[in-house]
């Protein structure tokens, strides 16, 4: 890539970066524990354009699509039990690939019993079916290689215990469970992905003065691979540092650590470093908010060579309210990957990006314009690509 093109990729990621933003650590909560009965009903309906829709770096192919997505959120209290249930489904149909139509869905039933006002018991679970789109994870550089893209399934069961609440001195959660993941589409090559993950997780807060926490997060994880010994591995994850609420409008937290991971078979070298968690919520006026995070991970292949991941998220979102019927929305993202192989390594850049306006009609009903914009970097030259999207769609919730 030439000096010329790395300096403009510079100069978007850090003018829009100060704008953008997309997932906040803050809202990363088992599931809602507010007390109360509620059952909702949303629908979101989206039509729009792709430009390069195989992801592919030369000969792009643009495409038409509409996408119908609706979901239920219910919650049920009995004294002090506690059920809440959530389904979301996306129903995509293109154009010109008929075969890539798909419809992903995620289910996730959660369960709390309270022993008291500040300790209670819970069970997680979520089953999810998604479709991997050509040209992405498994096809990255490969589209063409398909008629159709490769379907995915995983579940996720876990149980565990919460002390404290919001105002509390001291806050706990500790929690047990086990993850599995598997292709459901080319099985004589992708069974050597299949998963399963047993994993614990210890949290714990502390206040020192004010509002201001002492935060600390102790995490294990034994990842095994029935048909790719190989991978096989146990990851151990330590960190400390501090929350900070110190007003209405500013959240903060910063935790820094180590982590590591040991391989059951000597094919790769156990591997270990720095990892960091940071949060920042910024709300400085009433029509305008902020949100940062930024995370350090080991996280698992997504290729069928043997292989492991270094990935460190950037991500920034800015909600303003422009008036009383116009809302906008300004996402950027970036995530750089270190992909580790037996043999050799590799590097990727993706960088992603969004802009929303939206007309709010009434309570229940909501119309949008959307831009999109995602590019990736490689190592590999072959597999660098450019795409854009521009939609209208919208939202009606009762």
């Amino acid at each position: 890539m030439n000096n010329k093109k790395v300096r403009l990729k510079f100069i978007y990621v850090y003018l829009f970066s100060w704008v953008f933003f997309s997932v906040s650590g803050f809202a990363k909560d088992y599931f809602n524990t507010e007390s109360g009965n509620f059952f909702n009903l949303s629908l979101h309906s989206e039509v729009g354009q792709t430009d390069n829709f195989l992801f592919t770096n030369q000969h792009e192919q643009q495409t038409s699509f509409i996408t119908l997505s609706p979901s239920i959120a219910l919650q049920t209290q009995f004294d002090n039990q506690l059920f809440n249930l959530e389904f979301e489904s996306e129903h995509i149909k293109f154009q010109d690939f008929s075969k890539d139509d798909h419809t992903n869905y995620t289910l996730a039933p959660r369960y709390q019993f309270k022993i008291a006002a500040n300790k209670a018991f819970f069970i997680k679970t979520t089953i999810a079916n998604i479709y991997e789109n050509r040209g992405t994870g498994l096809t990255l550089g490969k589209a063409n290689l398909l008629t159709k893209g490769d379907k995915r399934e995983s579940s996720d069961f876990s149980v565990g215990y919460m002390y404290g609440s919001q105002t509390s001195v001291a806050k706990l959660t500790a929690e047990l469970g086990q993850f599995t993941h598997q292709y459901n589409t080319r099985r004589d090559q992708t069974y050597l992905l299949d998963q399963q993950k047993r994993y614990a997780n210890i949290s714990f807060d502390y206040l020192l003065s004010g509002q201001s926490y002492l935060a600390t997060n102790i995490a294990f994880e034994n990842i095994t691979f029935e048909h790719n010994n190989v991978l096989n591995k146990k990851k151990y994850t330590a960190l400390a540092g501090m929350k900070w609420q110190t007003t209405e409008i500013s959240q903060l937290a910063l935790l820094l650590g180590y982590q590591q991971i040991k391989f059951a078979q000597t094919a790769f070298h156990d591997d270990d470093g720095f990892k960091w968690r940071f949060d920042w919520q910024w709300h400085p006026i009433y029509s305008t908010k902020v949100v940062i995070s930024t995370e350090r991970d080991f996280q698992e292949a997504n290729r069928l060579s043997n292989s492991y991941r270094i990935v460190d998220n950037f991500d920034i979102k800015l909600t303003s309210r422009l008036s009383d019927l116009f809302n906008a929305t300004a996402i950027v993202g970036t995530k750089r990957e270190k992909i580790i192989y037996q043999q050799g390594k590799e590097k990727e850049h993706f960088l992603y990006s969004q802009f929303t306006v939206q007309y709010q009609r009434n309570e229940w009903l909501s119309f949008y314009l959307k831009y999109q914009y995602q590019d990736l970097d490689a190592s590999e030259i072959m597999l660098d690509y450019q795409r854009n999207s521009i939609s209208i769609g919208f939202d009606v919730t009762l």
